[in-house]
């Protein structure tokens, strides 16, 4: 049998409900070209029945809590497709995305990446569709804008994309840095830049990604984006672009404004400045969404609490993710069976990866 054209690698830490959604928007693909699907189940045994029950024929395997890089390693080293679709388990894409992947990969051989953004799915919580817009707009995300919401189809660097959705040609494809607690796939993505490896964006790759459900979930998640990226700013200074230090500046100017301020009361405009900023963001995206009137108010304090929210949480996330010295990458799970054997799961047989001594 020939290799399929693409592997699709999910990790995911046992929300089963979200995997069974993933599972099913990847199965009711049309037109598909061939593909395999390898789940690493990190720190959950529950997931290995619940998997094969649903894709017999999946690859399935186990990490012991491993960071994510780590447990994704073994998938990379296991996957036989000609590309990888790295997955989170709470995605699901729509019926013609396998098929728009195929096109675009005949489309643009060059490429050695491709990808889109990641939308909210369609039915979610008001909460949850403010928190995707707040994330698609200029002034909270600058440049990453793009993971949040279509943009014109074209060239790309690392700043287009997320790996919760996310294509990689498998002869182009490296190790990701296990150490990382996150931006794991911006590691990766800065390095294949820096070889010069092409990169496409197309918003027909979008796929629907679960928002967080509260304010203090959601600020967990851009506290671990900022923690992350500042690992990865103190492991590898070359990936450091000005708007990633600018939330940690705006943190640092909060830190001190009382005593600026005491010291200069000009010294608090800025603090004006951004609050009209923020303000002016939250209108328009209330606006885009096109809100009912009685929802209105409530919707703009929503969007403006979550823009200041990305900024803080983000910088805070940053500056402690400077200070973590770096760690080794030695630790990282490793592939103990040749392959998973296809049919009804069987713990004996089921594909496994434990952490290496």
């Amino acid at each position: 049998m020939d290799d399929p054209f693409v592997s699709i690698c999910i990790i995911t830490g046992g929300d089963l409900a979200h995997l069974d959604a993933c599972l099913s928007s990847i199965q009711s693909q049309q037109e598909a070209p061939p593909y395999e699907v390898i789940v690493c189940a990190n720190g959950c045994a529950d997931v290995l029945p619940f998997v094969k029950a649903r894709v017999p024929d999946a690859v399935v395997g186990r990490a012991e809590r491993s960071k994510l890089g780590a447990a994704r390693n073994p998938l990379i080293r296991r996957a036989t497709g000609r590309w990888l679709l790295f997955l989170d388990d709470d995605v699901t894409i729509r019926p013609s995305f396998l098929a728009d992947l195929h096109r675009l990969a005949a489309a643009h051989p060059e490429a050695g990446v491709l990808g889109g953004p990641n939308d909210t799915p369609e039915g979610k919580p008001m909460f949850q569709v403010i928190q995707g817009a707040v994330l698609a707009s200029l002034i909270v995300s600058g440049p990453v804008r793009r993971r949040y919401g279509p943009h014109p189809a074209g060239p790309a660097d690392e700043r287009f994309f997320t790996l919760c959705n996310l294509a990689v040609r498998r002869d182009a494809m490296i190790s990701f840095p296990p150490s990382l607690i996150g931006a794991e796939e911006n590691a990766v993505l800065a390095e294949l830049h820096r070889r010069g490896l092409k990169m496409h964006y197309d918003p027909a790759l979008a796929a629907f990604h679960a928002r967080r459900p509260t304010l203090r979930s959601f600020a967990a998640q851009m506290f671990k984006y900022g923690l992350g990226r500042g690992q990865l700013t103190r492991r590898s200074p070359a990936t450091l672009k000005l708007p990633y230090l600018i939330p940690s500046g705006f943190v640092l100017y909060l830190a001190g404004l009382p005593a600026l301020a005491w010291l200069q009361p000009m010294l608090a405009i800025p603090l004006l400045v951004y609050a009209a900023a923020a303000g002016a963001t939250a209108l328009k995206v209330v606006w885009d969404l096109r809100l009912s009137t009685h929802k209105y108010l409530t919707s703009l304090v929503t969007a403006a609490t979550l823009a200041v929210t990305v900024h803080v949480y983000y910088g805070i996330g940053f500056l402690r993710g400077l200070a973590i010295p770096p760690a080794g990458d030695a630790s990282e799970p490793e592939l103990r069976a040749e392959q998973a054997i296809p049919g009804p799961f069987d713990p004996a047989e089921s594909l496994e990866l434990t952490p290496t001594a």
